[in-house]
């Protein structure tokens, strides 16, 4: 599996927050725990690049179209015989689609690399990519206010080759990142916006 960054967090600084034995919590501001929302197999999207999520995009496109109403669009004068036309009608294109590229057929499942992660509804979790597989345990941490937090510690890796022909041995890493889950998608992002996610799944199993 490809090596994954990492947000501005630390595992200890999550493990740090939840109460030692005896103690009393009077006033929680993090709640910690497993997530059987996300529990089930996921492959992740490969060929995806840095994304926002869903919520991120609706509002930038909120906060796009209450700057774009603020503009006064001014109106364009042709000339004396060709009259006034406004500047919305001056940019109408017609753009013909060209047929000299031929589309290409997507490449069979068999032969793409694929990573698969399935997460447990007992914190654990387990990956397999090519001849490598990984097993670890996964939290989740709900914060205050942004996206809630996944960190996952990777128990065990076979040290094999992995599909996309890379051979990590990533026994003992932790990962901590954002994360957002919206019905079979979910997302792993390096802010609590959700504006710069790096790592895009799909749900295969329940």
């Amino acid at each position: 599996m490809e090596p994954i960054s990492f947000a501005s967090f630390t595992l200890a600084s999550i493990l740090a927050s939840l109460p030692v034995n005896g103690e009393t919590v009077t006033e929680p501001t993090i709640t910690t725990h497993i997530s059987p929302a996300i529990a089930g197999q996921w492959e992740i999207d490969l060929n995806s690049s840095i994304t926002m999520t869903k919520d991120a995009k609706a509002q930038q496109a909120a906060s796009s179209n209450s700057l774009q109403k603020n503009r006064a669009e001014p109106k364009v004068v042709a000339d004396m015989d060709g009259g006034i036309i406004t500047q919305s009608e001056a940019r109408i294109l017609n753009i013909k689609p060209t047929s000299s590229k031929d589309l290409m057929a997507s490449v069979n499942k068999s032969n793409q690399c694929r990573e698969l992660y399935n997460f447990g509804a007992d914190n654990e979790m387990w990956a397999v990519s090519g001849k490598e597989w990984t097993y670890g345990r996964y939290l989740v941490t709900h914060r205050e206010e942004g996206l809630p937090v996944i960190a996952i510690k990777t128990v065990y890796d076979n040290n094999e080759v992995d599909c996309s022909g890379n051979q990590i041995d990533q026994t003992d890493e932790a990962l901590i990142a954002f994360l957002y889950h919206d019905g079979n998608q979910m997302q792993w992002c390096a802010d609590p916006d959700g504006t710069e996610c790096f790592m895009t799944f799909n749900r295969v199993l329940p």
